[in-house]
């Protein structure tokens, strides 16, 4: 997964990412990702924040408040985050269009060990 926070004017102010090897399913990782970024925009000082992201179920849930049993917790914990922003909107945008964050994500994949890699063993 790869996230990256700009401000306003479209300068980047942190960047992540991170290879998540025992997750259920690609929503949870998105809806982790989406934690973290939060925390670091906080973090960086942001006060105000659009997220877009393209699973379109983690927004759409977002948006309206319902809870989905697998990220239930994860959108929870979300939803306290939300609370540190002044403003805040959600966004779908398909990963097409977000190639940034994609190719951040990707890059976290090829420069990762495998899990049972010799170099876990170290």
């Amino acid at each position: 997964m790869g996230w990256i926070v700009k401000d306003s004017e479209g300068i980047t102010k942190t960047t992540g990412s991170h290879r998540y090897c025992f997750v259920p399913s690609a929503l949870v990782a998105e809806a982790l990702d989406l934690k973290l970024a939060l925390s670091a925009a906080h973090t960086n000082g942001i006060s105000t924040i659009q997220v877009f992201s393209d699973p379109e179920i983690l927004i759409n849930t977002l948006r309206s408040g319902e809870v989905v049993n697998e990220i239930a917790g994860i959108l929870h914990d979300v939803r306290g985050l939300v609370f540190l922003f002044s403003s805040i909107s959600f966004y779908f945008i398909s990963r097409s269009a977000n190639l940034e964050a994609d190719s951040l994500a990707k890059a976290a994949l090829s420069n990762s060990h495998p899990f049972w890699g010799p170099s876990s063993l170290k």
